[in-house]
């Protein structure tokens, strides 16, 4: 590596550093990308992980702490004659950490992408099912993230109705905040794989769905419940499906902006609600098409390789960066 490289960084996707980039790497389009990668995607993530950070020294969580504020401090990319990808890195997979989030959604995508794709041959129709509650104060959300998952176990485990139609299903757990009223609404996104003949033979209407999921969580009001059809469009069709179920089980800009003792609240409501819970879970057909494909954990697994890619490309260039002052530096 020339001295000319060495001491490059990367502050944001403004144009002019990229065009100072190019004199110098305009042989390489790859290399090219990572810096624009490391621009739009790596250094906000990692901004935000500083945050979190803080956030977790003024609740005297020194350990997580310090895990948070190291992650994403060292980036190693391949650079191949096709392309450019991570190849290692230090994760912390903390459940609240931004970076480690983004990643987690990168890998549950490209999970679910590659399941529905060997499902899909089987006939299978699919539904897609966001199962809500009522929104919450900060200080109810562990216990209503609780009767969530209670309600979803029961539903799954224990109603006739649900286990005669389901073939499998993919769950995830996602939680978002109204910033004007400070509260919080969690739900559960569901892809189900139900028989071919569903919608002429045992469908379920959207008024009985919320009457099973009122029953499930022992609600005293009918609570809404969306569901729609996996068509082959577009807009509804299952690439739409598989982005909804991947999103970030919660979102940096709903906890991480506002004043100082604000955000600290923010992270002690959502790490006490989120903390030991299966974020996605795969049951039936997907669960076993999961395991014949041999997908590492999404939750706690390789943040890594996001995309379980199985081959290995040999490496023409090895790229090293390391989080320094506010800024990705090449080393």
């Amino acid at each position: 590596m020339t001295d000319k490289k060495r001491g490059q960084c990367v502050e944001g996707i403004d144009q002019t550093i990229l065009t100072g980039f190019h004199d110098t790497l305009k042989s390489d389009v790859n290399q090219v990308q990572i810096l624009t990668e490391l621009a739009t995607k790596f250094t906000p993530k990692k901004v935000n992980t500083m945050k979190l950070a803080d956030a977790y020294y003024e609740l005297d969580l020194t350990g997580r702490a310090i895990r948070v504020r190291e992650c994403g401090t060292y980036l190693e990319f391949k650079v191949t004659e096709e392309k450019s990808k991570l190849s290692r890195a230090n994760f912390c997979k903390d459940r609240l950490c931004p970076m480690c989030n983004w990643r987690r959604s990168l890998k549950i995508y490209g999970q679910v992408s590659q399941i529905m794709n060997v499902v899909e041959k089987t006939g299978l129709k699919f539904i897609f099912l966001t199962l809500t509650v009522r929104n919450c104060k900060g200080a109810e959300l562990p216990i209503t993230v609780d009767k969530l998952l209670q309600g979803w176990r029961y539903l799954y485990n224990q109603n006739k109705e649900f286990k005669k139609i389901a073939k499998g299903t993919i769950r995830t757990l996602e939680v978002t905040r109204n910033k004007k009223t400070g509260e919080y609404h969690p739900h559960l996104h569901v892809i189900i794989a139900v028989k071919s003949d569903y919608f002429s033979n045992g469908y379920i209407s959207q008024i009985k769905w919320s009457k099973l999921w009122q029953d499930a969580c022992d609600l005293e009001y009918r609570p809404i419940v969306d569901v729609r059809r996996i068509t082959e469009k577009e807009d509804t069709g299952i690439i739409g499906a598989v982005a909804e179920i991947s999103k970030y089980a919660v979102k940096d800009s709903d906890y991480l902006e506002g004043e100082k003792d604000e955000v600290k609240a923010n992270v002690s409501h959502l790490l006490y609600a989120l903390t030991r819970r299966h974020l996605c879970s795969f049951t039936g057909i997907f669960g076993d098409v999961r395991r014949s494909l041999n997908l590492d954990d999404v939750e706690d697994g390789n943040l890594v390789n996001v995309n379980n890619e199985l081959r290995q490309d040999i490496a023409i260039m090895i790229v090293r960066y390391h989080w320094k002052s506010g800024v990705y530096v090449q080393i």
